[in-house]
């Protein structure tokens, strides 16, 4: 088995003995659904602000895309704020083993978790709340694509600054949470004002979130979500190499 296997088995072991990582980037999405389904009234019934439309349909995306974040923004920095504060990734460049595999490993960790995550929720939405099966299977997984690169960017490039454990929890913090505001999890992107719409689609989740909503209910997606998602992907990517430090 290589090295960067096992790192990957390792860090695995790790996140899952982590009860409150587990929870809100796994299976908190799923729960916010069924939450806000079963429990608020006219959640699962056409709603006239949005054109007849479901809340639980419109929330379907938005919780799928808090789970991203919550993995890219919450749980991923601390980590290699961690790991640097006590000069893990230090003495792993006195090894074979070269600290980026430490990193590559951490990243399959959080993807392979999001896309659990987002399976479990779209399972539930479907099975649960009859929300209908995605129109464009294809373009759904483009744009999940996207949205987690362009999100885990976003993490990487505050990990690469965090210089302890607590530093990656509050810079990722300082940007979740007006994140989650912009993405539609307190105010439904159609029923946004149109000047916080215009805000929320150049937004890495905003554009993420609205994208997934077209590509499952019309099959179709706005140029303007993909090129945002992009170019946080490409830019935020590389910010995040260029200034990452390993110690």
């Amino acid at each position: 088995m290589s090295a960067t296997m096992q790192l990957t088995r390792i860090e695995s072991k790790l996140f899952r003995r982590d009860p409150i990582a587990l929870f809100f980037g796994l299976i908190f999405p799923t729960v916010l659904l069924l939450a806000l389904g079963l429990f608020f009234p006219g959640f699962d019934e056409p709603a006239a602000d949005l054109g007849g439309a479901r809340y639980i349909d419109a929330y379907t995306p938005v919780a799928i895309g808090m789970g991203l974040a919550t993995l890219g923004l919450v749980t991923l920095p601390p980590i290699l704020g961690t790991y640097r504060q006590f000069g893990i990734l230090r003495r792993l460049r006195t090894t074979p083993v070269h600290p980026a595999r430490l990193l590559i490993a951490q990243m399959a960790v959080h993807v392979v978790v999001a896309v659990l995550a987002t399976i479990l929720a779209t399972l539930t939405a479907i099975l649960v709340f009859d929300v209908a099966v995605p129109e464009s299977v294809f373009l759904l997984l483009l744009v999940f694509v996207l949205a987690a690169a362009s999100i885990f960017s976003l993490g990487l490039l505050v990990g690469a600054l965090a210089r302890t454990t607590s530093g990656g929890a509050a810079i990722g913090m300082a940007i979740y949470f007006p994140m989650l505001f912009l993405g539609g999890v307190w105010i439904i992107h159609d029923v946004m004002p149109d000047g916080l719409r215009r805000v929320s689609d150049l937004t890495p989740l905003g554009a993420a979130v609205q994208a997934m909503d077209d590509a499952w209910f019309s099959g179709t997606v706005s140029a303007t979500h993909l090129i945002v998602m992009v170019v946080y992907t490409v830019v935020v990517g590389w910010l995040a190499i260029r200034l990452f430090r390993w110690e």
